[in-house]
């Protein structure tokens, strides 16, 4: 009988043992699978974290109650992570709802806000959104706020037999810039074309109109009767050659400009031999003309001697001192300067006609002619305004209708001379 006993323990020990070694095996195949599912876990977690760091994206986890529940908003602005939960208006700085109390959802504007409408529709009807444009200010730090225009797209889920939504937020500000830039861009290139149509218009008619005046009074010239005849058909040829040789420089100075090489040599330039050689210069040819205007040079100093582009300088008064004379039957062309304190201010002021308020703001544009009676190209403003530019200066017009005009520009000083 104990022996039985003893076979019985022996038995009962070994099933025991068994039982022990097998809920152990069990134990450790689950520590196994439990150890492979934590790391997957991990990995899994991982290029979670990396896709929400990474994707140009704000994405927000949100409830019913429109609560934030994860995002990757913080982690992408690099703004300290909120104590409380978060709605969404106020976690994209909404100015409603951070104007209300409350926060999110609490405004009286809140029930019209377009994100809350989409979101709560979305949850009613258990249904996806996409490509809610909206304007929304992003915190850049955590005093900062930058204003963009954003893209939002919403996936409605059960998680847990809990209503959820993922929300993602594309910054599209960028791209609409870019946009507005190729938009900006095609109609400048369309304008350019439309430029470039007007411009060989103009041009073949205004070549044609002093090269017909050349060749027709070259050729009636021999048979002209009298000295007095030919110096006058000289002088018509000499006229139109003149304005030819404008013309072609104009047309020269434009593809310059339209090329980026319009060249400046800067020298050490006297201001008042400037003006002076520009006094005699056009008082010699009102004279020669018949004219009954008086060309007034007024240096604002006794010396004055700055570094810049003679010609250049030289090139826009004349343009404007041309044109004064131009719409100048009687009266005076003022030619003077005034020493500021960095700049030099450069004036031609007439007693001509004047311009009417309405279209003195075109007058630097391209082609603007205010008589089509009088010669010339209507280019010598605008290219006067790219010289101005380049000289890193300001050109401006005044004017009173019946009265005369005043054209200006002003250059910095580079080095001048002092006051004697």
């Amino acid at each position: 009988m104990l022996i039985a006993l003893l076979s019985t323990l022996i038995v009962l020990c070994a099933v025991l043992l068994l039982s022990f070694l097998w809920e152990r095996r069990k134990c450790l195949r689950m520590q196994q699978r439990l150890f492979r599912e934590s790391r997957k876990l991990e990995r899994t977690n991982h290029i979670a974290g990396s896709v929400l760091k990474n994707v140009h994206a704000f994405i927000l986890l949100i409830d019913n109650d429109f609560k934030v529940l994860k995002t990757n908003y913080y982690q992408k602005t690099g703004t300290k992570k909120a104590v409380e939960e978060k709605r969404v208006g106020d976690l994209l700085q909404c100015r409603n709802a951070l104007a209300a109390e409350g926060g999110c959802g609490t405004h009286s504007f809140c029930g019209s806000c377009p994100i809350r409408t989409a979101i709560r529709q979305s949850f009613e009807q258990r249904r996806n959104f996409t490509d809610l444009e909206a304007t929304l200010t992003v915190a850049t730090s955590d005093n900062e706020t930058v204003e963009c225009n954003a893209v939002i797209s919403g996936s409605y889920f059960l998680l847990d037999e809990k209503e959820n939504m993922v929300l993602t937020v594309h910054d599209v500000t960028r791209l609409k810039k870019a946009e507005k830039e190729l938009i900006h861009a095609k109609e400048k290139a369309e304008k350019a074309d439309i430029s470039k149509s007007a411009f060989l218009a103009n041009m073949s008619h205004e070549i044609r109109t002093p090269l017909n005046a050349i060749t027709g009074f070259a050729e009636i010239m021999g048979s002209a009767n009298t000295e007095e005849e030919k110096a006058q058909y000289q002088e018509i040829i000499k006229m139109n050659a003149d304005l030819l040789m404008q013309l072609v420089n104009d047309i020269l100075d434009m593809s310059k400009i339209e090329a980026g090489t319009l060249e400046f040599v800067y020298t050490t330039v006297d201001i008042n031999l400037l003006l002076s050689d520009l006094q005699q210069l056009f008082q010699m040819r009102v004279n020669d003309a018949g004219g009954m205007i008086k060309i007034i040079a007024e240096p604002s100093r006794s010396s004055c001697l700055i570094s810049t582009d003679r010609n250049r300088v030289a090139q826009v008064l004349s343009n404007f001192t041309t044109n004064a004379i131009k719409f100048t039957t009687e009266g005076t062309v003022r030619i003077g300067y005034e020493a500021r304190d960095t700049e030099l201010y450069f004036y031609v002021k007439d007693t001509g006609a004047g311009i009417p308020a309405d279209k003195l703001p075109d007058v630097f544009g391209r082609f603007v002619k205010l008589n089509k009676d009088k010669k010339g190209t209507g280019l010598g403003l605008s290219i006067s305004q790219t010289i101005v530019a380049k000289l890193d200066g300001q050109i401006g017009a005044d004017s009173v209708e019946g009265e005369g005009s005043t054209f200006w520009f002003t250059i910095p000083y580079r080095t001048c001379g002092k006051p004697q």
